[in-house]
């Protein structure tokens, strides 16, 4: 795959998992000489910063060259230093790296999550919500273990009163796949959850305006072979009669191939339906 360099928006992936990120495969380098081979203009790299004590045994690490070692201040600090390098090496080639985090937001660790923020120097904060009552309702081996034991009214409810508070916080640039907990939730609750979902877009799109934060339009879905985005076409819709823009776009890879995956799609996407868009990250 080359993408198109007569797109009209400019192609920068903004949602990128090197091998920092436990669940994704490929260094920082790889990923560049990949970005330049299939033509994006730049690249962010999002690795996830998961703080969770709940999860604490299950997600609260990086790897650092090659060794899966607890997340702390210095092994973020390790991650950053590799993008800066990366920016200064690939400077002369014209692709644009910029350094980031995907945030895994909760409530109840908001506080530790603005004290360590205010420590790290970044270019771009991604905020999603991935888990509820401590499960991961983003992972296949998870999911479920929420989803047999909870209403698809209660999990909206929860989903998105979480994302509300992340949205208030003021912690995060974007929001990262806004509905993505319908990754595996839609084929278990099927149409119902479309349904419940619709009052609580409303608020959050509100809430998204006032407090002057983006939309990502991440293309993940497209991993799985299906080709939607997050948020969907209604909720892409109703954000966009509500003056809200879309921020970036992100193909969410985990692996140097899924690299941009999707994102003429969604480039079309958005000039095909007059979306107003305005990137974060030039």
């Amino acid at each position: 795959m080359v993408l198109n360099s007569e797109q009209k928006i400019e192609l920068f992936d903004c949602h990128v998992h090197p091998d920092f990120s436990l669940d994704a495969s490929g260094t920082i380098e790889e990923y560049c000489e990949k970005a330049l081979q299939i033509g994006l203009k730049g690249i962010c790299f999002t690795s996830h910063y998961d703080i969770d004590p709940g999860r604490k045994e299950i997600d609260a690490f990086m790897r650092v060259k090659g060794r899966i070692t607890p997340l702390s201040q210095e092994t973020v600090e390790i991650y950053l230093e590799e993008i800066e390098k990366a920016k200064s090496e690939y400077e002369s080639s014209g692709l644009k790296v910029k350094t980031g985090l995907e945030i895994d937001y909760s409530p109840h660790i908001e506080k530790q999550l603005r004290e360590d923020l205010l420590k790290l120097k970044l270019d771009y904060v991604l905020g999603a919500v991935h888990c509820l009552e401590h499960i991961a309702i983003t992972s296949s081996e998870e999911a479920y273990f929420y989803f047999e034991r909870k209403s698809a009214e209660k999990l909206c409810e929860e989903y998105y009163t979480n994302l509300l508070s992340g949205i208030k916080s003021g912690l995060f640039n974007a929001v990262a796949h806004l509905d993505g907990f319908k990754k595996y939730a839609l084929d278990y609750y099927g149409e119902k959850l479309l349904e419940t979902e619709r009052k609580w877009i409303e608020p959050v799109l509100r809430e998204i305006k006032n407090n002057q934060i983006g939309i990502e339009l991440n293309t993940g879905w497209f991993r799985k072979g299906k080709r939607r985005f997050f948020p969907d076409e209604h909720i892409l819709k109703l954000a966009n009669e509500a003056g809200i823009k879309l921020a970036a776009l992100g193909s969410d890879a985990h692996r140097v191939d899924e690299l941009g995956l999707g994102l003429i799609d969604a480039a079309n996407y958005i000039d095909e339906n007059k979306l107003q868009f305005e990137p974060f990250l030039t």
